[in-house]
């Protein structure tokens, strides 16, 4: 280690400054500066310089990066880890860390908040206020939520927790995760299907997988088609993991009831995007995860986890545990 840490926050305008992952850093270390500088991954090499720790909410790393900051730690303050390059860092020593667990019950709700909203005809009930209607048959017909069933694409901590509120509100529940066990899935009260299954069956399909070359693109034109019609697509992982060129011909041929996004291909995205200006589609900023508990919690554990992986110690939230042996 240098004898004085220098840490580069590489999107700092996330939370506005960074300020309180500096006073988290000076708490746990002797001699370290914080800094933010706004960059893209590309920019990295000639706006950073020498650092030894990257801090990123959404700006990916690429080896090339990590060649040119010569950095040991490379810390995303947040669950998913695309578009840092998990290899490279591993081949080079770098470890890589990650938020686990931090915001499950805020997006389990946001997702909810989402398909409650299509399931009770709010956009189309709010639509027809402004036009000046004022019928309950605008939105009709409207189903029970225990006539619905809620289809999760994966079945991990995010998916667990929205699997818990939509059985409180009384949705039948299944999932689909090839890589949870049958008997994990259905001790939480849920259906474990096939892919196939998920989608002939779901209501409301709610995306909470990671982005891999696995799932990019997995929710395409085939996939949405057997979707049965009056369908809701909700989104809160992901944006390359839905086909948005899909999504937006089967909303026009009226395939689908709506569809709610808190996460899109670009982010953020250009006003021209036809998504934006549609009374069946609820688009938010990727906020699903925020709460000001989460907020609180994301800048101090996402420090903690960075400073343990930069002293070489095992901590939760290490994607490449192998580099504690390099």
């Amino acid at each position: 280690m240098n004898e004085t840490t220098r840490v580069v926050m590489l999107d700092p305008d996330w939370f506005g400054d960074v300020a309180a992952e500096r006073t988290h850093f000076e708490r746990l270390l002797d001699d370290v500066v914080v800094e933010g500088i706004d960059c893209a991954d590309e920019e990295i090499p000639d706006a950073v310089g020498a650092a030894d720790l990257l801090l990123s909410h959404y700006t990916g790393v690429s080896a090339e990066s990590m060649d040119a900051t010569g950095c040991s730690v490379v810390s995303r303050y947040a669950t998913g880890i695309d578009g840092i390059d998990i290899d490279a860092a591993t081949d080079r020593g770098v470890r890589v860390t990650r938020v686990p667990r931090y915001c499950n019950d805020e997006v389990g709700m946001h997702a909810l908040s989402l398909a409650m909203a299509f399931v009770r005809g709010i956009p189309t009930y709010d639509a027809a206020a402004v036009d000046a209607t004022w019928s309950f048959s605008d939105a009709a017909p409207l189903r029970p939520t225990s006539d619905l069933t809620v289809g999760l694409l994966a079945f991990g901590n995010k998916g667990r927790a929205t699997a818990e509120k939509a059985l409180a509100l009384d949705f039948d529940v299944c999932a689909y995760d090839p890589y949870v066990d049958d008997v994990a899935i259905e001790a939480e009260g849920v259906r474990s299907v096939g892919f196939e299954t998920l989608l002939s069956t779901a209501d409301i399909l709610s995306i909470h997988a990671p982005l891999t070359d696995e799932t990019e693109g997995l929710i395409d034109a085939d996939a949405i088609a057997r979707l049965h019609d009056d369908a809701i697509i909700i989104n809160t992982a992901r944006g390359d993991i839905l086909d948005e060129g899909a999504l937006l011909d089967a909303l026009d041929d009226d395939r689908l009831r709506g569809a709610g996004l808190d996460v899109l291909q670009r982010e953020p995205p250009s006003a021209e995007n036809p998504l934006l200006d549609r009374d069946d589609v609820l688009v938010t900023p990727h906020a699903a995860w925020y709460s000001t508990r989460t907020a609180r919690v994301l800048r101090r554990r996402g420090t903690e986890i960075a400073v343990k992986a930069y002293r070489g110690d095992k901590t939760e939230g290490l994607v490449n545990p192998d580099v504690l042996g390099q």
